[in-house]
């Protein structure tokens, strides 16, 4: 299924604004209430920042795709990049007492949507994630 939604941008931390708002409209004009749109906007920033921080390893020249489509029940998103391979579901988690900035992302990505896959396609990281609707998720 195509994209209704698509936004490209380059890899500085100063777009994911631009990323959070297109997607917290998106996912409130498909239906999702606003605890669910405050989630799926939480993942997907998640996502775009570990692109730049891992992926590109900082690199502020490169690009950051993320789409998003109606899918039954809910809605797919997309974040896709040409970065280094990495798989951050394959990630190992910290333990849970460890005090330390960083490295909960992933867990906190897989906490709030319904799925999260990756995949590298085409020689390109593609994590996709779905988020239901209640009445879908129940």
């Amino acid at each position: 299924m195509a994209a209704e939604v698509e936004i490209t941008v380059v890899s500085h931390p100063r777009w994911l604004r631009v990323i959070r708002r297109v997607l917290a409209e998106y996912a409130e004009s498909k239906g999702l209430d606003a605890q669910a749109a405050h989630e799926v906007v939480l993942a997907v920033d998640e996502a775009a920042a570990n692109v730049i921080k891992h992926s590109y390893q900082g690199d502020p020249g490169r690009r950051v795709t993320v789409s998003a489509s109606e899918v039954a029940g809910g809605i797919e998103v997309e974040i896709i990049d040409n970065g280094e391979p990495f798989d951050p579901i394959d990630q190992p988690l910290p333990e849970p007492d460890e005090m330390r900035v960083g490295g909960r992302g992933v867990f906190l990505m897989q906490a709030v949507m319904d799925s999260v896959e990756y995949e590298r396609r085409d020689g390109r990281n593609c994590v996709r994630m779905r988020k239901l609707l209640k009445a879908h998720a129940e």
